[in-house]
């Protein structure tokens, strides 16, 4: 690992242009299958996020899954590695892993021993105070995101992830439990918890069930910093959420996510990597906007205006964020943010060079022309100097890569 020994290496860097669910894991899917096709060892970097990530895959054998803590590239043999950006829930990702046995041979998995942890505690707070917000809440997932970062911003972060120390584990918890989540319950507005939460958060197998989970993570997965991108011949870095999410949008602060959406994470990241690069930055975007939860969004509109018989069958209602929404996509904006967004990258740095691409997902749902469907916003969007990918389907199969 990390060894950088002067072969170039090919690095993609997948992001979502508006506000999540545009197709990153298709297209993660599709570059490792290329690189599986090419004779290319591949990592792939959960660059940011945590568990809220709901990147799904459809092979062309008709195996689907949704991804959270691997990469999307999993089902191709590509190897994941969770960066320091990246929030480890070990309850989740056993899910997932378990899930993962039954339909493939497992790859290496890694994981920055500096990563932020989610505790149940976390996650039932997020839940209990989303509840309590009602109408005003913000559009959280329910898996205890902002609890965990607001938490360590506090200087609460407990034992390091792959920690052996087990009583300063249950020490940890036992104040999250007693102390820290009581008082920050408590300056919401919470004056007591509501007892069917107070049953459930005092339970005394919420904690041991969770140090299993945490022992088995501890278990399948291999401490790893930055260094081991240097053992690949290509990295992709998968981003979570997108570029309208971004937490630095101030305005709208309480209904982004506590991460950076963008290219600011894969650039620090390789910013550190000395070793010889091509980087293709790939900008993931329907053909229309959907939005998860509260919050502004662009030319919202009822999904009818789009297509009345289109079906999202990983975005379902669900009670924390309630129905997908649906806007037009508006080609001059999209072009804007992502021209921002790319200004960011560190273009001088030695050995490395940059290029942008554009990846137009959902093609088959928006047919006919005008300049809020598909054939009108390839013509505004496809810069024919740009790399270009298009996808009318749900496999890596149904991508199409206009290279000129």
């Amino acid at each position: 690992m990390g060894r950088w020994d002067g072969k170039k290496q090919i690095v993609k860097v997948v992001i979502g242009a508006n506000y999540g669910d545009e197709g990153k894991g298709l297209m993660t899917d599709y570059f490792s299958g290329e690189a599986k096709k090419g004779g290319r060892s591949c990592l792939v970097v959960c660059t940011n996020g945590g568990a809220q990530r709901g990147h799904t895959v459809v092979t062309p054998e008709g195996i689907r899954h949704i991804f959270r803590h691997f990469g999307s590239g999993t089902l191709t043999g590509a190897d994941t590695w969770m960066s320091d950006a990246f929030i480890v829930n070990p309850v989740i990702f056993r899910e997932e892993r378990e899930q993962l046995q039954a339909l493939c041979r497992l790859p290496k998995v890694f994981a920055d021993p500096s990563c932020r942890m989610t505790t149940p505690y976390d996650m039932m707070a997020n839940q209990m105070l989303e509840e309590f917000r009602g109408k005003a809440r913000h559009g959280s997932c329910g898996l205890g995101i902002w609890e965990t970062v607001l938490r360590c911003r506090k200087g609460f972060g407990g034992e390091p992830l792959f920690s052996q120390n087990e009583e300063e584990i249950h020490r940890f918890l036992s104040f999250l439990r007693e102390e820290y989540f009581p008082e920050r319950l408590r300056e919401e507005g919470f004056e007591q918890m509501p007892e069917d939460w107070r049953a459930l958060f005092y339970s005394p197998g919420i904690e041991e069930n969770f140090m299993e989970d945490l022992r088995y993570f501890q278990r399948t997965v291999r401490p790893a910093d930055c260094k081991v991108i240097g053992g690949y011949d290509e990295t992709i870095f998968e981003n979570g959420q997108g570029l309208l999410l971004d937490m630095g949008i101030q305005e709208h602060l309480q209904h982004t996510t506590p991460s950076r959406t963008g290219l600011y994470e894969a650039d620090r990241i390789l910013g550190s990597c000395p070793g010889r690069m091509d980087i293709e930055v790939c900008y993931v975007t329907r053909t229309y906007l959907t939005r998860h939860g509260a919050g502004p969004m662009e030319n919202e509109c009822k999904k009818e205006q789009i297509n009345p018989d289109m079906q999202d069958l990983t975005n379902v209602p669900n009670p924390f964020q309630g129905t997908l929404r649906y806007g037009i996509l508006d080609a001059d904006k999209l072009k804007e943010r992502i021209a921002a967004d790319f200004h960011t990258a560190a273009a001088d740095q030695p050995g490395k060079t940059w290029t942008t691409s554009i990846a137009l997902t959902h093609v088959n749902e928006t047919p006919g022309d005008g300049p809020d469907r598909s054939e009108g916003l390839k013509a505004a969007l496809l810069d024919r100097k740009e790399r270009a990918y298009l996808s009318d389907g749900m496999t890596r199969e149904s991508v199409y890569c206009r290279c000129e």
